[in-house]
């Protein structure tokens, strides 16, 4: 696999993270890559033989990276509700 390939993978997996997964009403559901590119983060962690402590930076950057596209897709999602009972509740009083 190229590293175009890989990084290509990459930011489809980030992009369906923070648009699709992290953008429902389901928070756990956004928690679905996250959790997977941990497990990988740490399989690959405990497979390596020669681990130095730029490894652990690495890792611990890839996990945090994770979980702020996770938070960032639900936050997009709660300011779309908020933004949508808002206009609900602007066309009722318009009404009266």
């Amino acid at each position: 696999m190229t590293e175009l390939t890989f990084f290509a993978i990459i930011m489809l997996l980030i992009l369906i993270e923070t648009y699709g997964l992290a953008n429902t009403k389901y928070f756990w559901l956004g928690g679905i890559i996250p959790l997977l590119g941990t497990i990988s983060i740490v399989l690959i962690m405990v497979k390596s033989e020669h681990i130095i402590f730029r490894d652990y930076i690495m890792a611990s950057v890839g996990i945090l990276v994770l979980l702020v596209f996770w938070g960032q897709g639900h936050d997009r999602y709660t300011k779309r509700t908020l933004k949508e009972k808002n206009k609900m509740l602007s066309n009722d009083l318009s009404q009266k």
